[in-house]
């Protein structure tokens, strides 16, 4: 009974209006009140302050400067002009450019909504001006952004390893094989579509010495993905540290190579990630007693009793968690679904023998589907704003790439090797 009573706390909160954040908190601190009275009040601030105290968080306002420097920077329109270069002149190759544009940036912002929001804006445009339709375009800006967080760096992997107690590095090597299945599952879609909707071709090819300034102009921006893979990965830096580098790179390229970086330009990049490093850490912050609240009141195994009467089969079990993380995202911000279930679907995840590597590349992918998911998905508001139109035009478009997507997330659910091979292979423990 309190259980539901909690979970539906939760809900009325969010419906109510009130932040998520500001939710999470009053359901913790009201549960604690009720259950173990004002003396064990103070665990609520004990645990809101460790929460945010973890050395691997750190990492996230440098990836988010990062990404916000790259896109004010000038290295975003460098990107595009080599995806352009590769993949440009097929039928429908303004909408591929688009998604290796994506993959690329992918490497170097670990933020959906930071690719939505800057490449974005270069690519709807462009395919503007070459013939798509502005809904299109938008679409296609919209799922492609979806690959940010998979393929490393990451934001949520940040998160979600910090939560679960697992290296982040090798979270980040689980990405990057389902991030490039994210990639070419978009782009057949695109194939396909590109015939039924006669979507247009670029222009031929720009001769070998124009091609080869585009692609000399953007080797600094190409570098950064892999030297960051590498510091890691090698264990010269932490992810942590190779955030801070990354920020930094991004502005010495930006200000001093590109010279696109205004001071001016900077000094509002700086308040941009500091506003939107806020907003991530209070949420994590008020989980934590959140969490704590869970986990005291036994909410996980009521959970994992339920769903063990409904079956014993672990593929049962996991598709009915992703049914129910899809649901989660048409209405939810996808850090605070991460936070909120992670607690609850971990003990599920480790009773069906669930790795917490693999687990975390099916909550993280789920997620980012769930960005491009109506009524609430983000990156849809993104770029249904950049290209003026409405959300409903978009929506009308996605179901192709939706498709293909959950495709993937089905492959990666069921095939745990597609995320765990690569760090085990690099000798990351990983439950076979």
């Amino acid at each position: 009974m309190l259980t539901a009573g909690i979970l539906l706390a939760v809900c009325l909160t969010i419906l109510a209006g009130i932040p998520i954040a500001g939710g999470l908190a009053l359901v913790a601190a009201g549960t604690m009140l009720l259950t173990t009275g004002p003396d064990l009040m103070v665990i609520f601030v004990q645990r809101a302050y460790a929460a945010t105290t973890s050395f691997p968080l750190l990492a996230i306002p440098f990836f988010i400067l990062a990404g916000n420097l790259m896109n004010v920077g000038g290295t975003t329109e460098r990107i595009f002009a080599v995806a352009n270069l590769l993949v440009g002149r097929i039928r429908g190759g303004l909408a591929h450019v688009n998604v290796i544009g994506s993959m690329i940036f992918a490497g170097m912002s670990g933020s959906a909504v930071a690719d939505a929001a800057g490449l974005g804006v270069i690519e709807i445009r462009a395919m503007i001006k070459e013939g798509y339709t502005p809904r299109y375009s938008a679409t296609i800006s919209a799922v492609s952004a979806t690959i940010g967080p998979i393929i490393p760096p990451s934001i949520p992997f940040v998160i979600f390893g910090s939560m679960a107690n697992v290296s982040v590095g090798a979270l980040f090597l689980a990405g990057v094989v389902p991030g490039l299945l994210m990639g070419l599952g978009l782009m057949a879609a695109i194939a396909v579509e590109a015939v039924r909707l006669n979507l247009p071709r670029s222009a031929g090819w720009p001769g070998l010495s124009p091609a080869m300034r585009t692609i000399l102009n953007a080797a600094p921006a190409l570098a950064l993905p892999p030297a960051i893979l590498i510091v890691i990965f090698t264990g010269v830096a932490t992810p942590t540290e190779a955030a801070v580098v990354a920020a930094a790179f991004a502005f010495v390229l930006g200000r001093f190579f590109y010279r696109e970086l205004k001071m001016a330009d900077f000094w509002a990049t700086l308040w941009d990630t500091g506003r939107q490093t806020a907003q991530v850490m209070l949420i994590i912050a008020m989980a934590a007693p959140f969490s704590w609240v869970l986990i005291q009141q036994q909410v996980p195994n009521a959970i994992l009793k339920s769903l063990m009467t409904l079956s014993n089969d672990a593929w049962v079990i996991l598709l009915l968690v992703n049914v129910v993380l899809l649901i989660l995202g048409m209405f939810l911000e996808a850090i605070a679904i991460l936070i909120i279930a992670y607690p609850i679907l971990a003990p599920v995840m480790a009773a069906i023998g669930v790795d917490p590597v693999h687990f975390g590349v099916i909550m993280v992918l789920n997620l980012m589907i769930g960005l491009v998911t109506p009524p609430v998905g983000l990156c849809l508001y993104v770029v249904s704003g950049i290209a003026k139109v409405p959300i409903a035009d978009v929506v009308r478009e996605l179901a192709p790439y939706l498709a293909a997507l959950i495709v993937v997330l089905m492959i990666v659910t069921y095939v745990p090797a597609v995320s765990t091979w690569l760090p085990h292979t690099l000798g990351y423990g990983v439950i076979k």
